[in-house]
Formats: structure tokens, C-alpha cells, sequence
């Protein structure tokens, strides 16, 4: 009889461990809307400012969430998804022959599999505002077709995390995800990102916990990679952060 790391490697151990990251993240983030945490951005400005003793700190809003989220809701609860003894990591530098090309938000490092193999998660904010999503698109996309991320290694299988949140004080109204889903993609449609299937619903499949097989709202799209031409597939899962993050 194969053990559990046995049988992944004799499957598609990319599949399995892309869904169970994705679970591991529903779940934390239903952990973190339980546990009825609110975040506000003024907080968070004070936060950063004096604990980097700067007034400035790029995407300071974004790190600060999705270091909360997998810190406190995800690696917790890892252990429910076969993922236990896994490494995860927030703020990673990705290198390329020494020299730091990025940095990563997520980074699922897989010791079973080689030394080298891991899985790097963006993450970004979004909302009904056109930047936003096309920062969503050239500073998330972009950074995994154009070898920016995973750039010593062909692992063809990504993740982005939206937080989706309203900033503006001006916006009153709650924009539907899947409206923002049709808004990304035609925003990539209008790049020259090859894309060869725009972002599609994709459903996760858990009998043990009902409101993660429930969850709706992870997409799934695939393009061309610039420099080796391999199809890269990212899953693209938004979280709803209206009533958590405020103004």
C-alpha cells in the first residue's frame, strides 16, 4: 500500500497540492470571518509606520492581509489538507543566479518533492476600480508569464489571492465578484499576455467541509509563458474583504 507522499508523486502532485493550498485558504479565510476581526486601514498605516519608522511602505495594505491571513487562519489549519510538515513562508525573495528579481506574497514549499519545487501565491486588492485590476493583471499576471516568478524552476502552476475591498469613500455599492472576474478579463484580453483561456470558474471538491466545497468564487486561466513557451495555469481565488477591511 503507497503512503500518503507515495501516491501524490505517483498522481498529479501538482493538482493535488494546488487544491489542497486553495482549501487551506478558504478555510483560513472562514476561520478569520468567524473570528469577526476587522482591520482598518488607518490602523494599519500606524502600524507599518512605526514599526518600519517610515511614513512610506509599498503595498503596505496588501502585505499586512495576507500576512494576517496565512499566519494566524492558514498555517494553523494546514494539517486538515494532508499539508502538514509543509513550509510556508510570506515576503520571500525570488531569485535568479543570486540577484533578487521580486519577492514573493505566498510561497508553499514542498519537501517531498524536489529541492527546488515550490508554489508562489500573489496577492493583491481589488475592487471595481479600473487600476486596481489592471495592477491586479501587470503586477500579478505578468510577474508569472514573464518568468518573473519561478525563475529557476519550470513549475507551470501559480495562485493569486484578491482581497476584494471598497476603498473609496465615493463607492457606496458592493460590487458582485463575478462582475469583477468579467472586468479582469477583459482588461486581459486587451494585453498582449497570451492567454489561452481567460478566467473560468473552478470548483473545489471537499466532503469533510462543507463551506469550503461550497466556496464559489476561484477562477482558473491559462497562458503562454514568455521565455519557454509553456502553458501556465493560475488560480485565482477572491476573498470577499468588505466587511472586514475598513475605512
Amino acid at each position: 500500500m503507497m503512503d500518503g507522499t507515495q501516491f501524490i508523486l505517483a498522481t498529479d502532485g501538482r493538482q493535488y497540492y494546488i487544491e489542497s493550498f486553495l482549501k487551506s485558504i478558504v478555510f483560513g479565510y472562514y476561520t478569520l470571518v468567524d473570528s469577526k476581526k476587522q482591520y482598518s486601514r488607518k490602523t494599519v498605516h500606524e502600524i507599518v509606520k512605526e514599526i518600519s519608522k517610515s511614513d512610506k511602505a509599498y503595498n503596505e495594505i496588501e502585505d499586512y492581509l495576507c500576512t494576517e491571513l496565512i499566519n494566524k487562519y492558514v498555517k494553523p489549519n494546514l494539517h486538515l489538507f494532508g499539508l502538514e510538515g509543509l513550509v510556508v513562508d510570506v515576503g520571500v525573495r525570488e531569485t535568479k543566479d543570486s540577484v533578487t528579481v521580486g519577492h514573493l506574497d505566498v510561497k508553499f514549499q514542498v519537501p517531498s518533492l524536489a529541492a527546488n519545487h515550490y508554489y508562489a501565491f500573489e496577492a493583491k486588492r481589488l475592487d471595481k476600480n479600473k487600476s486596481k485590476q489592471k495592477y491586479y493583471i501587470s503586477g500579478g499576471i505578468k510577474r508569472f508569464t514573464g518568468h518573473k516568478y519561478y525563475p529557476e524552476t519550470d513549475t507551470i502552476v501559480a495562485g493569486m489571492i484578491g482581497f476584494v475591498e471598497i476603498e473609496s469613500l465615493k463607492i457606496k455599492s458592493r460590487e458582485n465578484l463575478d462582475l469583477i472576474k468579467d472586468s479582469l478579463n477583459n482588461h486581459i484580453s486587451s494585453t498582449t499576455i497570451t492567454t489561452t483561456q481567460l478566467l473560468t470558474k473552478f470548483k473545489l471538491d471537499d466532503e469533510s467541509y462543507s463551506r469550503v466545497d461550497r466556496f464559489k468564487y476561484i477562477y482558473k486561466s491559462k497562458h503562454t509563458r514568455d521565455t519557454d513557451h509553456q502553458e501556465l495555469s493560475i488560480y485565482h481565488i477572491f476573498l470577499d474583504y468588505y466587511d472586514i477591511l475598513l475605512n
